[in-house]
């Protein structure tokens, strides 16, 4: 086996980028905040990793503490505590990195549990509710669990335990209404958002997000 590279610097910056500045560690680690994944989740989500470097990455991960593997069938990687603790670092590099966010380039991925991840920068705080989003593309429907609190927005991709509301909707409608600044009033009137629950609940998750911090949605403004 290789020997791990190090910078061989005693800092705790230098310390930290030895177990995460390899390229890949940074997504899995976003992608497995929404939750576990198999193996072949992480694959499918992750076009132009090969199978031997993901294979490679989790074993570092492991390796490090970041990640453990569930017992199967089918097995599944989630997050311990150590690398849970990575979400700051995950939402201030994406805070950054909206500096340089337009419009999706030609061959881009695109996912929108990593948009729903992001909407953990823009919240504003104060709401306490169970909300969630049923998105439907065209592969099928995905459920997310938005858990709110005063300060902190938690989002899993599961179907949510007693949620006070329910969002659902298409793909399309979810962008517009989180991302393009459409008011959700008016695509649940036109049809486009169905919404069942807390009509106070409603009101507040409206309200619970600051604008798209994108570079091209600052400039479109």
């Amino acid at each position: 086996m290789a020997k791990k590279r190090s910078y061989d610097q005693f800092c705790a910056v230098a310390r930290a980028l030895d177990h995460v500045s390899e390229r890949w560690t940074l997504l899995l680690v976003r992608n497995l905040m929404l939750g576990p994944r198999r193996y072949s989740d992480l694959m499918t989500e992750l076009p132009g990793i090969t199978t031997n470097l993901l294979a490679a990455r989790l074993r570092a991960m492991e390796a490090s503490g970041l990640v453990a593997r569930q017992a199967g069938p089918p097995a599944r990687y989630e997050l311990t505590a150590l690398g849970a603790a990575l979400e700051p670092v995950v939402v201030e590099l994406g805070r950054w990195g909206a500096n340089f966010m337009d419009q999706p380039r030609r061959g881009d991925t695109t996912n929108v549990g990593w948009g729903l991840l992001s909407l953990k920068r823009r919240y504003r705080g104060g709401v306490r509710a169970v909300v969630e989003f049923g998105v439907q593309e065209r592969d099928g429907a995905r459920r997310f669990e938005l858990s709110f609190e005063d300060a902190h927005l938690h989002v899993k991709e599961r179907a949510a335990v007693r949620p006070q509301l329910v969002v659902t909707g298409a793909l399309e409608a979810f962008q517009a209404w989180l991302f393009k600044g459409v008011a959700a009033s008016r695509l649940q009137g036109d049809g486009q958002l169905a919404v069942d629950g807390d009509p106070v609940v409603w009101r507040a998750v409206q309200q619970a997000f600051r604008p798209n911090d994108w570079k091209g949605a600052r400039v479109a403004a």
